[in-house]
């Protein structure tokens, strides 16, 4: 069968994802192509031995960021908007339709490429997802989630913390049809079903977690056997298949630079936000880190300049192998994204989230009820705020030791090779 990966390439994490389960795939004898719109993480691919298809129209750095800042509630843009306009749509779905159709594709399996939901409907294959069990449709009906404002901020954020907000939120999200306007104008014009919610339009044929089952909490049998508390929120009952953990595995090793930073009897601190974390939130951090007694180390891609300088007790990195970099430090700060948080769990790193949204706010949630971290909302975050958390997990043994169960957990399940069998499985 031919396979064809379409991650979103302006998200390294995603990237990485997809290219574990390719590899995986791979040794299960399958054929797998990666397709494009365009990022700077299409080499990543390519290095990784995979044919990399440009489609067009591809994506502008420029529009990419403003796509990335929508994801993280941020920007002018209203509730009712979406990632992709309606004509956005009517340039990429036709064209994905028709590369798909050209290359003989079985199926695709996506990260973030949206329009793949309906251009997959027109070549006649079906679409895989990959998702952290915290935008599962499951996870809301079960009322796990933990709210975490994302786009409002100033005083009504302190209100939220004396109203039912977890309560609203579980109520809410299978009911929520966020972004899927545009998706269901085109959809009506080339005659294919309208989705009738969010998590009915995040859901794809098959819908594989990405997560550890004793983690999020929700057993394989559970998942398999599900069907929705909300039948009239979705077009056609989901199908859920547990993946497991898959984050990112990067070439090489633990730069030299990196090693001397870290040889400290100082606590040592791995801050890591990727893309999808805002570069204002980290800022932040950065400010109030400088003043702290600890070693920083602060991976990022887009706040590299002249005023955030490598100093003695701050340094400053763009890709790492975080799998070999974060197991070094004692404590961690991530936006919640699934890759960090179980990065952070293999690495045994309790940490701090600072989420930027609702999913990552979900990812934080899965150690932090377990006793292995700490939420903290990006509206609230202040330098007493967050020193206090970082030494809570520094002085408290038990978030170590809460995170090291998570580990031995998690790394008993190969997630890339359980999600790639369920694809041969179910295709």
């Amino acid at each position: 069968m031919k396979i064809v990966c379409f991650p979103h390439f302006f998200y390294l994490s995603e990237v990485s994802r997809l290219l574990e389960i390719g590899k995986a795939l791979r040794k299960l004898q399958q054929e797998v192509v990666f397709f494009s719109h365009g990022g700077p993480y299409e080499s990543f691919a390519r290095d990784a031995g995979f044919e990399v298809v440009s489609i067009n129209p591809t994506m502008s750095p420029e529009r990419a960021k403003e796509y990335m800042k929508y994801n993280r509630g941020e920007g002018s843009k209203s509730l009712s908007s979406s990632f992709f306009t309606y004509e956005e749509l009517k340039a990429y779905v036709p064209a994905e339709a028709d590369a798909l159709r050209q290359v003989n594709a079985d199926a695709v399996l996506i990260g973030w490429n949206l329009p793949s939901y309906l251009s997959v409907q027109l070549a006649g294959i079906p679409i895989i997802v990959q998702q952290p069990g915290p935008w599962t449709a499951p996870f809301f009906d079960r009322k796990m989630a933990e709210f975490a404002p994302a786009a409002l901020s100033g005083s009504i954020v302190k209100l939220f913390h004396y109203l039912p907000m977890n309560r609203l939120m579980n109520w809410l999200m299978p009911r929520v049809r966020l972004w899927i306007k545009p998706f269901n104008q085109l959809a009506t014009e080339l005659g294919l079903p309208q989705y009738k919610s969010t998590l009915d339009f995040m859901a794809g044929d098959l819908t594989l977690v990405m997560d550890t089952p004793s983690i999020l909490g929700i057993s394989p049998e559970e998942l398999e056997g599900y069907s929705p508390a909300h039948p009239e929120f979705f077009h056609k009952p989901p199908k859920y298949r547990y993946g497991g953990p898959c984050y990112a595995h990067l070439p090489g090793t633990v730069p030299e630079p990196v090693r001397d930073h870290f040889n400290t009897s100082q606590t040592k601190l791995y801050c890591a936000m990727g893309v999808s974390g805002s570069p204002k939130v980290l800022r932040s951090i950065i400010d109030i880190v400088r003043g702290l007694d600890l070693r920083a180390l602060i991976v990022t891609t887009t706040i590299l300049d002249d005023n955030n300088s490598s100093t003695e007790q701050v340094l400053f990195q763009s890709h790492l192998p975080a799998h070999l970099v974060n197991p070094m430090a004692d404590i961690a700060i991530t936006h919640g994204g699934a890759g960090t948080v179980q990065t952070a769990i293999h690495s045994g790193t309790p940490l701090v989230g600072i989420p930027m949204q609702q999913e990552q706010a979900g990812n934080i949630s899965l150690v932090k009820r377990q006793g292995a971290g700490i939420m903290l909302w990006k509206q609230e975050l202040t330098r007493k705020q967050l020193a206090s958390a970082l030494e809570t997990l520094v002085t408290d043994s038990r978030f170590r030791e809460n995170m090291k169960r998570l580990k031995l957990e998690q790394d008993q399940i190969d997630g890339a090779a359980k999600a790639a069998q369920e694809i041969v499985n179910f295709l």
